[in-house]
Formats: C-alpha cells, structure tokens, sequence
C-alpha cells in the first residue's frame, strides 16, 4: 500500500533533465509507492558533503510505483546553491527524500469550478491539482504566467487527458498568449463573473508573493474562495525550527503559523499580507 505520511526514504534517480537551462525535472524511484494531496512538498537533498547543510524544499511534481516500488518526480528552478548542485546529479546516483509534507490543496468541494493560477515555477503545484480534478471530472481552468514564452512550461508536461480544461498562456512580454502578467488575465475574468459564478469559483494559486497578493486581494471583492501555496524558506520541513513562519489573522489579532506544517496551501483570506 502506498504511504502517506510523513518518511524518509532513499531514492536513486532515473533522470534529470533540463530545459532551456531554466526548468529541471527529476525522477527518482524509491522503495516504496507514495501517496500525496497536491501541494504537499518533500525536502530532498543529494550532494556529497555538508554543504549546503539543509536540504530544499520541491513540490512533489507526481508520484506512482507498482508491486511495492514507487516514483517521485519533482520539478525544480535553479536559484540558489542547493539547487544548483541538484542539476548537476546523474542517473543511478542518490537522492535523500523526506515527503509528504505540509498541507496540500483541499479539492473535495462538490459543484466547484476551479482557476488554477501558475506564476514562473509554480506551475508544479498546479499540475498536480488539475490531473486530480480532470479524473473528477471537475471544471477547471488553468492561468499559467511567465516573463516570456522560454519560461513557460513544457507542453508536454501539461496534464493532458479527454477533459484537460482550459488552458491561458500569459507573458509578460507577449511572445505567447496574453500580454500581460497573469494576475491581469485572472483580473480581468474576475470582473467578468457574475455573483452567481463567484459563489461557485476557486482559485487555487502558487508563485511569487506579490502575484499572490494580487490574486487574494482580488478574489476577496469578488466574493471568491482562493487558497494559496506559500514557497518561503524552508530549514526542517517538519514544524521544529520555526524558521518559515507566516503571519495569520486569527479574528482581529495575528498569529504565526509554519508553513512546512500548518501550510503551505492557506486560505487566501486568511494570509497577512
């Protein structure tokens, strides 16, 4: 049976692949199959020595295995060293594996349409989600936003199937889909919506804080139901350091919540931002 709680584990990579030098994907097998909610992340480390110490932290990008042996795949952007060291990893080497982790996205609302909002990397999030919804059969829509087209997914790493739903390509610069960020595409769709849709409508949404912002502050006048998943730094992954907290209204005070454990999906409306 495959897990779904919290455990370390020891993956050897299969591949690890790079496109355009600015997205990688890695896929690991490990020794038993794992379950995951969409949104849920794993801390995963590789490289020989030290340092970096702390291992990162990637969304789980999918997850599968067969007669007791699993998959992991995690989709990644260099930005730092840890990174960095991961995209030099080869087939057949190591990889430390910590998952799941956090709280993912809460998709078991009957009659919802979903917006699923993607800001640079944080599509791989998003994916996740809309495989899950497109197997219920749910009615979804995908916002996926980038500098320009070079920094958009892959397609053929877009959830596909016979109802893949929508799919809104935004840039920044205009070489592909919208011109324009993708908080003014979700924007302006939202102003479109009539009270009847709102009451109906997620927004599921991950990438920079600011777009975040955006998208939360827009959804509250709209009356629409949005959660977030929040991508701060990350030191333990398990709740003990405190080093990820967030600022949270609880009623009119605040109060600090971790991300690696009460998160990183919030409600948008709950979020200090």
């Amino acid at each position: 049976m495959p897990f779904n709680r919290p455990r370390f584990v020891t993956g050897r990579i299969l591949r690890n692949e790079g496109r355009g030098e600015i997205f990688y994907r890695i896929e690991a097998t490990i020794p038993e199959p794992v379950r995951f909610v969409p949104g849920q992340f794993a801390m995963v480390s590789g490289w020989p020595g030290n340092d970096p110490l702390l291992p990162r932290p990637l969304a789980v990008f999918r997850a599968g295995g067969t007669r007791g042996k699993g998959k992991v795949e995690f989709v990644y952007k260099v930005v730092g060293r840890g990174t960095a060291l991961l995209s030099g990893l080869h087939p057949g080497e190591t990889l430390s594996i910590t998952l799941p982790l956090g709280r993912g996205f809460d998709l078991d609302r009957e009659g919802r349409t979903y917006w699923l909002v993607g800001g640079g990397v944080g599509f791989s999030s998003v994916f996740p989600a809309a495989v899950v919804l497109g197997r219920r059969r749910a009615a979804f829509e995908m916002f996926l936003g980038a500098r320009t087209r070079e920094h958009l997914p892959p397609r053929e790493w877009t959830p596909g199937g016979k109802t893949p739903g929508t799919i809104h390509f935004c840039t920044e610069d205009g070489t592909a889909g919208f011109h324009g960020r993708v908080t003014d595409a979700v924007l302006e769709r939202l102003r479109r919506l009539s009270p009847e849709s709102a009451s109906r409508m997620t927004i599921l949404a991950c990438g920079p804080r600011e777009m975040l912002r955006e998208i939360a502050a827009a959804a509250a006048e709209r009356s629409v139901s949005a959660q977030v998943a929040l991508e701060n730094h990350m030191a333990c992954g398990f709740g003990v350091c405190w080093g990820c907290v967030v600022s949270l209204w609880d009623g009119d005070r605040t109060a600090y919540r971790r991300v690696c454990r009460e998160g990183p999906v919030f409600d948008a409306r709950e979020v200090v931002w």
